[in-house]
């Protein structure tokens, strides 16, 4: 069985190390205007966009990781992490990126989600989208076995799903172990619930050092899905540069994803091959002291 620390929203300080300002960036920039950092938080803006300039592109920082804190009046309802069925030893961990112990918030329509897996494996993987509203799954699809183990995604625009406002969802991971017997299923699931801009209130934003730092933002607002989202992006198109790598190890540690932080610790190259639709995407390259799509 795999266990957890107790939950803590204690800032975790990071190791030293050395990273370009641009890369604390989320890279979402593009929509500000008029002075008015929320902006940046539109729910349809793109994962992606570059800043025009980059101060201090080689000056050595030492990275701190804000406190997620889950927005006041966030459901008390948590996920559920696969791999505890026992008796069965070196079968896989199974975890989705999603709070303990409340409902993860987006502004997003259709966010991407990320899960876990400790080993590869050939077993069938099953994605599951349930309206809690409603007696029937949206959505029930098979994914693709990961070819390597540690944190995978799912972009919710991939499979035309867009979420409701206010309206919880429940998602499922699930390794079918025997199809002839669902119950031997190792699975997880996590919550997730679209919030209305007006009502994604920035209260940490003035905790921000950077007000353009839009990770700080989406942590500090408590937009759970929105925080991850932004620095796996970043880790997609960096994955050599290691503070990434720290900064959403400390961010996945406060919601008790002890052993996936860990995981992501000792990450120091390449990831895992990504899906053909992402291969095909550009990513954001830095030259001339300026970041360029």
């Amino acid at each position: 069985m795999v266990g957890f620390s107790t939950f803590t929203n204690a800032p975790r300080p990071l190791p030293g190390a050395h990273m370009h300002a641009a890369l604390l960036l989320p890279l979402l920039l593009s929509l500000l205007s008029l002075g008015l950092p929320a902006r940046a938080f539109g729910a349809d803006a793109p994962s992606l966009a570059f800043p025009e300039k980059i101060q201090g592109l080689h000056k050595p920082i030492e990275p701190t990781m804000p406190i997620y804190k889950p927005r006041k009046g966030s459901a008390l309802r948590g996920r559920v992490d696969g791999g505890f069925r026992g008796g069965v030893e070196g079968e896989p961990v199974l975890h989705v990126l999603a709070p303990a112990d409340h409902v993860g918030e987006t502004l997003k329509k259709s966010p991407a989600l990320y899960w876990y897996l400790s080993q590869p494996t050939t077993l069938p993987v099953e994605f599951t989208l349930e309206n809690s509203q409603q007696p029937k799954p949206l959505l029930v699809t098979e994914l693709k076995s990961p070819a390597c183990s540690g944190i995978q995604m799912i972009r919710l625009s991939d499979l035309n799903q867009v979420l409701e406002e206010e309206i919880q969802y429940r998602w499922h991971i699930s390794l079918i172990v025997d199809a002839e017997s669902r119950s031997k299923d190792i699975h997880a699931m996590g919550f997730i619930e679209l919030v209305p801009f007006t009502q994604a209130i920035f209260e940490g934003r003035t905790g921000c050092k950077d007000t353009m730092d839009v990770f700080c933002l989406y942590v500090t607002a408590g937009l759970w899905y929105d925080a991850v989202q932004v620095i796996s992006d970043l880790i997609m198109a960096y994955p050599k540069d290691r503070v990434l790598r720290l900064m959403r190890a400390s961010l996945l540690e406060q919601v008790g994803l002890n052993d996936v932080a860990e995981w992501d610790r000792m990450q120091n190259g390449t990831p895992c091959p990504p899906a053909r639709a992402e291969m095909d995407a550009p990513l954001p390259q830095l030259a001339n002291g300026k970041v360029k799509p």
